[in-house]
């Protein structure tokens, strides 16, 4: 009896998919509920386990993205990557606090001497007198004194293609901003979040 069971139970473990998640951010998102909040803590752990976050996602181009460099208790740091223009594609860290056990709010962190950028036709990086004409274009857009704040909602998880998809809500002094939601699906495989580019 006992080495017919063994014999099923291999038969059957090779029909059980692999959890294609590390084990951190399994145990993260065996909570979470499609369409429910996702609390902060949630948030932290697939912050630091995913290689990036890729905001309106269309054929391989996000309209931004973000690549958590540090993430703790208090929030995280990031580097932001997008398309400034049609010549440029700007990249910038950037860095949030977690507040309430739900945000993530911007910290008025100046990230403009962070500020790098390439040449969209070429790759070329961007230097000396133009890299600082295109930082004060920049800084003009910047407003350091607005902090908004950001929740997310769980839209879905394929772990075969190692994505979880969020639903990026954004509040300005405690209220939600309408028409501000943007859908956002998180890498977690290496290959795949390098191979994505930005649109314009």
């Amino acid at each position: 009896m006992r080495s017919l069971s063994l014999a099923l139970l291999i038969t059957l473990a090779g029909l059980v998919p692999a959890q294609a998640f590390a084990p951190q951010t399994q145990a993260a998102l065996a909570s979470l509920k499609r369409g429910k909040l996702v609390p902060v803590e949630a948030v932290a752990v697939l912050m630091r386990t995913s290689e990036r976050w890729c905001y309106f996602e269309a054929e391989g181009l996000c309209s931004w993205s973000d690549i958590y460099l540090e993430v703790s208790e208090e929030g995280a740091r990031y580097e932001i990557g997008h398309a400034w223009n049609d010549e440029y594609d700007i990249v910038f860290v950037d860095q949030g606090v977690f507040r309430d056990g739900r945000y993530i709010c911007e910290s008025g962190h100046d990230w403009q001497p962070s500020m790098r950028a390439l040449a969209r036709a070429d790759g070329r990086a961007v230097g000396g007198r133009e890299l600082e004409a295109l930082k004060n274009d920049v800084a003009s857009y910047m407003n350091l004194d607005r902090q908004d704040c950001f929740d997310y909602v769980l839209e879905g998880i394929d772990a075969d293609a190692e994505v979880v998809r969020l639903l990026q809500r954004q509040y300005v002094d405690g209220v939600i901003t309408p028409g501000a939601d943007a859908p956002v699906t998180l890498h977690f495989d290496a290959a795949s979040a390098a191979s994505l580019g930005w649109s314009y």
